[in-house]
């Protein structure tokens, strides 16, 4: 019994050292893809069953119940300048619900997501209240609703 209990206690203070507290709450949940605007030429693309799931690690972005066959990606997540910037980096294939496979995200792919680089995308956090988001890259402005 005496085991037991001490086994309960350590499991218990490391899973409580592996949770991450958000760093921007409104910023970091599940958000569906509603459209986003070119920079370059002013288009608006609509878009349907591509959603956004943002924590303060990883970023995945996915089509769900979609038949365009878009793909699944995985990128890292940072914040910049004070947190007004959501920076995702290094998309990867997604290989499972964080992971990856290694293998580099395909950029025409990733296009259909309002994301022109497997490298680095630098997103201005235009505005996010009352479940809706806008953030701003060089390439495109993209529009979501929380999910």
């Amino acid at each position: 019994m005496k085991h037991f209990l001490i086994t309960i206690i350590i499991m218990s203070a490391l899973l409580a050292g592996c949770s991450r507290a958000p760093i921007r709450p409104d910023v970091e949940g599940f958000w569906k893809l509603k459209q986003f605007t070119l920079v370059s030429t002013g288009e608006t693309v609509e878009c349907s069953n591509l959603y956004y799931s943002i924590t303060n690690v990883v970023t995945q972005v996915s089509e769900r119940e979609g038949s365009n066959g878009y793909g699944w990606y995985v990128s890292r997540t940072e914040y910049r300048d004070n947190e007004t910037k959501l920076v995702l980096k290094d998309f990867k294939v997604s290989g499972g619900l964080t992971a990856d496979t290694g293998e580099d995200a395909p950029v025409e792919d990733l296009r259909h997501y309002g994301i022109n680089s497997q490298e680095e995308t630098v997103f201005e956090i235009a505005e996010c209240k009352g479940g809706k988001m806008t953030l701003r890259s060089d390439y495109a402005e993209i529009r979501l609703e929380k999910f």
